[in-house]
């Protein structure tokens, strides 16, 4: 990950691991793994559940690249341990942790179009207390792509949209971990995160607003070791996050006051609306405990509320609340030496939908020191959104028409099947994998167009749409990744992900309840990754190439985006490497060939990238052992 110097976690993700895909948005991380977006992706900072989300969008912007240990990936159904959301994968962010009596990190990385991180930590261990403060800066000025728009179905010149807005965040962590004695440890986390998006305005576009994110999470835990391996943990969590419209000219909404249709609610220039305040709080108690050699147990209870303020936009009032209670258990078997069998299961209670039982069983068999075979069949679950549930809200989005949206409380849980068989060879020099799979989903939430009600009428309200519970989708797919170390200073890796993603749709013309592909899915994606090191006495040179390709994404409405693909080079300089102190430059290019695509906005495009640009890095680290 250091040889690499992404930009941001996305970048990271996407150029190491061709499962998964982005593009982005001011909202948050539109992520898709194997063909499933963010709803049906759980994303974990280690080990715990990443709460809060902007429309639906996990916002990676808060995590800092250069203060991640390493990143799990668990790919397919996983609620049987892991919950709702589990039915694409699990992705789980390790941070790094203090090892040292006194660590100090600064890691800067500056590119062009002001694109500035910073970040730096600070660790200790003192007797029994280990800290690590970090404090993670990022901004962007932005960049505009084109200046082409649709605007009322013509194509227009002149617009003033940015593909990538204006955008500073920030983020402040403390993390303590205090060892009480020989058998219990207590940990304490606290996160306070700020991020401003600033959007223009101009011809064809009327923004009367930017946005503004504010978050804070606290969280503690205690791990106690009853003997041998066996051990118990606890970990409770709270998380605020607010999203606010920061106006910059006066606003007549599309609502109205107290619902007289004569009295429409007004905004003026310098107010802070707020838009949503979401708050969760997640409990949960787990056991693990070992029986001989051959027999691992892993048992657990979970608690998870979830509140949301927003105001216009909650059914019977500005405020909504959800629930969900878990119990989970899961068995390790090691039958023989070459022979591993796992399997485990997890009822749900939840509020609205009830109770939902998700199974999972998979196998391990070994051929020798170097080829194990797997397979593996588990059934997903996820719960409907509060918004999906109690929603109730009208607007205008992208210029159409005046539309209300209302959730559903008799929405039923989404279930998936999920199989897959896999075959890896692990050898000294070269390792590979080969993983087919079918992921088969049930009572597929989307929004369905109904009547429109005398009383919205009456409100001016032309359309009107209700989530229901209606489509299915099947994913059939395949994934190779390998890694080759032909001698000591060179390596070789990457990967190959096919996916067949596709879905009914309602409402969608001729289109109408047929399988079709998954809006903003790919078929082929692939990376390829070669880097070369050598040291000469405290000097070290790293040179990384990182290319990755991706084939049209196909959508239902508009347009499909082209099929594109992108290089970097990296340059990676240890200047100086002394007992204490270490220093390391990276010079680079990204988007070697300056793939560009200028598709106007209102239509689909492959990705924001700006072009050609060239970034530099510098890594400073001070250990005291």
């Amino acid at each position: 990950m250091e040889q690499y110097q992404a930009r941001s976690i996305d970048d990271l993700l996407s150029r190491l691991s061709p499962s998964l895909t982005f593009h982005d948005g001011d909202m948050g991380s539109h992520i898709q793994l194997n063909g499933l977006n963010n709803d049906y992706i759980l994303i974990m900072i280690n080990g715990k559940r990443m709460n809060g989300d902007i429309g639906g969008q996990n916002d990676l912007n808060q995590l800092n690249p250069a203060n991640i240990e390493r990143i799990e990936i668990v790919k397919g159904a996983a609620s049987s341990l892991y919950g709702s959301n589990a039915i694409a994968g699990v992705i789980n962010i390790i941070t790094k942790r203090s090892k040292e009596k006194m660590e100090l990190t600064s890691t800067t990385r500056v590119g062009e179009h002001g694109d500035v991180r910073q970040s730096a930590s600070f660790g200790f261990n003192y007797g029994k207390l280990k800290s690590v403060t970090a404090v993670n800066f990022r901004h962007t000025d932005g960049w505009r792509n084109t200046d082409r728009e649709w605007y009322q179905n013509q194509l227009q010149s002149g617009s003033t949209i940015m593909t990538t807005n204006r955008a500073t965040n920030y983020t402040v962590s403390e993390n303590l971990e205090y060892q009480a004695n020989r058998k219990l440890t207590i940990t304490a986390e606290a996160t306070f995160y700020q991020r401003w998006v600033m959007r223009s305005h101009g011809p064809l576009k009327y923004v009367a607003n930017d946005f503004y994110y504010n978050n804070h999470t606290y969280a503690a835990g205690a791990k106690y070791k009853l003997g041998w391996r066996n051990y118990l943990t606890a970990d409770v969590s709270y998380g605020r996050f607010g999203y606010f419209y920061d106006y910059k000219r006066n606003e007549y909404t599309d609502y109205y006051l107290d619902n007289d249709r004569h009295k429409h609610v007004t905004f003026y220039a310098g107010q802070r609306i707020k838009q949503s305040i979401q708050q969760q709080v997640q409990a949960q108690v787990k056991g693990v405990f070992y029986f001989g050699e051959n027999h691992i147990l892993n048992a657990g209870m979970e608690y998870l509320y979830d509140k949301l303020e927003s105001p216009h936009r909650i059914v019977n009032g500005d405020k909504a609340s959800v629930y969900s209670l878990a119990a989970y258990t899961q068995e390790e078997w090691t039958a023989t030496d070459n022979f591993i069998l796992t399997a485990g299961v997890r009822g749900t209670q939840h509020k609205e939908t009830g109770t939902n039982l998700s199974p999972k069983v998979s196998a391990l068999y070994k051929i020798g020191n170097d080829i194990n075979l797997r397979a593996s069949y588990a059934m997903g679950y996820k719960s409907p959104t509060i918004k999906e549930l109690y929603y109730d809200y009208s607007g205008v989005i992208g210029g159409g028409s005046l539309t209300a949206y209302h959730g559903n409380t008799d929405l039923k849980a989404q279930t998936s099947q999920y199989a897959s068989v896999g075959i890896e060879y692990v050898g000294k020099k070269f390792q590979a994998s080969l993983t087919g799979y079918m992921n088969n989903l049930r009572n597929m939430i989307e929004l369905v167009e109904i009547n429109v009600t005398p009383e919205e009428e009456m409100l001016e309200i032309q359309k009107s749409k209700e989530y229901r519970n209606l489509t299915k989708a099947r994913i059939y797919g395949a994934d190779f990744t390998f890694s080759y170390h032909p001698v000591r200073d060179i390596t070789l890796g990457g990967g190959y992900s096919y996916a067949d993603p596709k879905a009914q749709y309602s409402g969608k013309g001729y289109h109408y309840m047929k399988y079709v592909s998954i809006d903003a899915t790919s078929n082929h994606n692939a990376t390829l990754n070669a880097s070369w090191r050598h040291a000469w006495h405290r000097y070290q040179l790293g040179v990384g190439i990182y290319g990755r390709y991706q084939s049209t994404r196909h959508y239902v409405n508009d347009n499909n985006a082209d099929g594109f693909q992108t290089w970097r080079i990296n340059t990676a300089h240890s200047l100086l490497k002394m007992k204490k102190w270490s220093l390391t430059m990276n010079v680079g290019v990204d988007n070697l060939f300056d793939y560009v695509d200028r598709t106007p906005f209102g239509r689909n495009r492959a990705t924001s990238t700006p072009g050609r640009n060239f970034y530099a890095s510098a890594l400073i680290k001070f250990k005291n052992k």
